[in-house]
């Protein structure tokens, strides 16, 4: 069961970040502009990229409390 649990997580966490490297959100951050002399599209894709990893880590690693009987 928490593996299916986990499967369907996952499979949402990859659909949220293809939605978020797709076409229409790169086409706003592609602009002529720098943030502390790093394009903003390259943030952009670096900041997502491991906010991608960072998700991941955390639904694979995350414990489930125990239930304590009584």
């Amino acid at each position: 069961m928490r593996d299916r649990i986990k499967g369907r997580r996952l499979f949402f966490i990859s659909a949220l970040f293809m939605v978020l490297l797709n076409f229409p959100l790169l086409s706003i951050f592609d602009a002529a502009e720098n943030i502390a002399g790093v394009p903003v599209l390259y943030l952009y894709l670096t900041i997502v990229w491991l906010a991608c990893i960072a998700a991941i880590a955390f639904f694979i690693n995350r414990q489930h409390p125990k239930k304590v009987k009584k």
